[in-house]
């Protein structure tokens, strides 16, 4: 068993915190990318972890710029082109030529958006986001100038026209109730996917599936499909 806090610079210098850790070092791994505004060690990133770990995959989560251990201002720093930043450096600081993806929410979004330009081994998503102007429309924060750059870049990004390059196995976990990134959303996703694909809607779930029932039939899910892709 290994345990390592890693520290790795973004493009902005900026110094991110990760942990890496499994059973074995030459394990697959899975890069755990969080929600806007959560960390590397939310309950349900730290859940999903454990149990890919008990199954003998590595995993490695990290946090984006401005949340938990990393440095920056979240409300001045983290876009979608921050965070794929982000993400392309973490991808660095692994040093693995394969690996698969795993993203909640705004780290949903961040994982399919990288994987419409590179290649993973799989990609499991919870409540990931496909539209941004969308969402920030239904939040109603889209006159609020800490929003204008990310609203900007979000609408250069067109998520379902390029998701026919993704090719690896996907599996989406969204609840039916989400009034943040309505499961519309998945849907419309998950007919653009180029590959192997699957959709899991959970029944009167919220958004933030983060504890009790909901959480453990997510995490489950997004356990057995990973080790499904990864361990064959």
């Amino acid at each position: 068993m290994f345990y390592q806090k890693r520290k790795f610079k973004n493009n902005k210098g900026l110094t991110l915190s990760a942990i890496y850790e499994g059973e074995e070092k030459d394990a697959p791994v899975v890069i755990l990318c969080h929600g806007f505004g959560s960390s590397k060690d939310n309950p349900s990133t730290k859940l999903l972890a454990q149990k890919l770990v008990k199954q003998g995959i590595s995993v490695y989560r990290f946090d984006f710029t401005g949340c938990g251990q990393s440095e920056g201002k979240i409300e001045n720093d983290l876009t979608p082109q921050q965070g794929l930043d982000d993400l392309t450096a973490a991808t660095r600081d692994l040093n693995k030529n394969k690996f698969a993806l795993y993203g909640s929410s705004y780290g949903g979004y961040i994982s399919l958006l990288y994987s419409t330009k590179k290649p993973v081994l799989a990609l499991g998503l919870k409540a990931p986001v496909s539209d941004y102007p969308a969402v920030l429309h239904i939040k109603g924060n889209d006159k609020e100038e800490k929003a204008k750059e990310f609203r900007e870049q979000a609408e250069k990004i067109n998520i379902y026209k390029n998701a026919k390059n993704i090719t690896a196995p996907v599996l989406i976990v969204h609840g039916s109730a989400d009034d943040v990134v309505p499961l519309a959303q998945s849907e419309k996703l998950i007919q653009n996917l180029g590959g192997e694909k699957g959709l899991a809607v959970l029944h009167n779930a919220t958004h933030y599936i983060i504890s009790g029932p909901d959480l453990e039939d997510a995490t489950n899910l997004l356990t057995d499909f990973f080790a499904n892709k990864l361990l064959q």
